[in-house]
């Protein structure tokens, strides 16, 4: 799919309070040897998230190990999963050392998952556009509780669109 479609496939499932604060961008930077891609997600015009195959090739990791569990195949495998079931795979994440392409595959792997399995996901890019989905109601935001090792994107996006929640 383009990235323009897939922009706008993404930004049809955001709620309409959030629809004008909350962007998608994306960029092929051509004249680079190997034309690398950046995505990154703003709020407000600043950017909150992205990454790109740079980002991920000059991110310093906690450690020695860290880096070459990031590096195999089963971190490239298990982090395209709603349900990441390695803990180290899941803490690596955190970190926010992502690439283009794990970026924009979970974007649209997102919209095409039935809500509830997006929602119940452990995977940072699913959980946090689950939060600012407008099919998210004030019933079930009221029962979220995050944990405070949640990625920061899905503490921020939970963030955002807790006040929406407490005028109504």
């Amino acid at each position: 799919m383009m990235w323009s479609k897939l922009r706008k496939k993404i930004k049809e499932f955001i709620t309409p309070e959030l629809k004008n604060r909350i962007d998608i961008h994306c960029t092929s930077y051509r004249n680079a040897h190997d034309e690398a891609d950046e995505v990154w997600i703003t709020l407000d015009g600043k950017k909150i998230f992205g990454g790109g195959f740079y980002h991920r090739l000059a991110a310093p990791f906690p450690s020695k190990s860290d880096k070459e569990v990031a590096n195999s195949y089963e971190f490239y495998k298990e982090s395209f999963n709603r349900q990441i079931k390695s803990n180290k795979i899941e803490e690596l994440l955190k970190l926010g050392i992502h690439d283009t392409y794990y970026i924009t595959s979970n974007l649209w792997n997102y919209i095409h998952t039935p809500y509830d399995e997006a929602f119940a996901s452990n995977n940072p890019i699913y959980k946090a556009f689950s939060l600012i989905d407008q099919r998210l109601g004030k019933r079930r935001f009221d029962k979220i509780q995050l944990d405070e090792n949640e990625h920061p994107l899905v503490i921020l996006f939970y963030n955002v669109r807790k006040p929406y929640f407490q005028k109504s």
